[in-house]
């Protein structure tokens, strides 16, 4: 054992980054629901008024983001592997940024509707979020097993969430070329299953990275 190995059993880690992932998480929440009406909505007022406060989410969620890297500059011992500290953070940010990228698509388009299939996603994007959620408020205690087991169960149900709008938008797809929608309707559509898609990945991404953070305890 090196010395300085030695010397981190008697020194003890920081926390000050738990509450900054939490707040990350809740802007995150707060961004996927508020997804989730515009994505139903028809009043243009009232989606340019979802839009500004998903855009408020993510301008507060890089915020949160400056934070960590002041503070992971001025830490000695992290609460796990720096890196990791680093990056949990980053896939954090990439997925509300994914989220308002999303809300983007939806105000900008003008949909006249929007069916099941969509609506269905933005369900899954809110509840992975939700999911998120508690994963990061147990993440503190992630030595207690029984508290490990239960993260490991929620980063399963994001990873199901993920699978079943993998499914969604594959046949998405598949429908945009055999029902009878003009040109114009075929691409809206298709930048909006995208990026739903896209903002799904992301928070598989962050269930991974928090499965491998456990690997290494």
């Amino acid at each position: 054992m090196s010395l300085n190995s030695f010397f981190q059993f008697f020194v003890p880690k920081e926390k000050k980054f738990y509450p900054l992932y939490i707040h990350q998480a809740d802007y995150i929440s707060k961004a996927a629901k508020l997804l989730r009406q515009m994505i139903t909505e028809t009043d243009l007022h009232q989606l340019e008024s979802l839009k500004k406060e998903i855009k408020a989410c993510e301008t507060q969620g890089d915020e949160v983001l400056r934070d960590f890297y002041s503070q992971l500059f001025a830490t000695v011992l992290t609460p796990f592997e720096r890196e990791d500290v680093h990056e949990l953070a980053e896939m954090m940010d990439t997925f509300l940024d994914h989220i308002d990228d999303s809300a983007n698509i939806i105000l900008t388009r003008r949909f006249t509707d929007v069916d099941e299939d969509l609506a269905t996603m933005t369900d899954n994007i809110m509840f992975a979020a939700e999911s998120l959620g508690t994963i990061i408020r147990d993440l503190e205690y992630l030595n207690n097993k029984s508290k490990a087991k239960e993260i490991s169960r929620l980063c399963h149900e994001i990873k199901t969430l993920e699978h079943d709008n993998d499914e969604l938008y594959a046949s998405y797809i598949s429908k945009l070329f055999t029902n009878d929608y003009s040109l114009t309707e075929i691409i809206k559509r298709k930048d909006l299953v995208q990026v739903l898609e896209n903002t799904t990945n992301s928070v598989k991404y962050i269930s991974d990275k928090v499965r491998s953070i456990i690997s290494k305890l």
